[in-house]
């Protein structure tokens, strides 16, 4: 079911997203085209965050139909225009 944008559940789903995505390559793609390169080798903690934050990113635009499309530094800045500058806690 898709969640409706300004609610408190867009504010904490795509907040999740954007602090996930932070020092990951995969983090340069629009909201819902993520993907692994498997020519990029990388450290099995990163490699497990990077999957993470792929099924992670999928479902947020699932979730956020609204959203999807968009890259990071746009979500970036719509988050902050409808939510502040702080991000969600974990």
């Amino acid at each position: 079911m898709a969640i409706e944008a300004g609610t408190e559940e867009e504010r904490l789903m795509l907040g999740q997203w954007i602090k996930r995505g932070q020092k990951l390559i995969v983090g340069t793609s629009a909201l819902g085209d993520s993907y692994l390169d498997p020519n990029v080798k990388r450290e099995e903690d990163i490699e497990k965050k990077s999957e993470d934050y792929v099924t992670l990113d999928h479902k947020v635009a699932a979730d956020l139909p609204h959203l999807k499309g968009r890259f990071r530094w746009d979500l970036e800045k719509y988050y902050r225009d409808r939510f502040g500058p702080y991000l969600p806690q974990d």
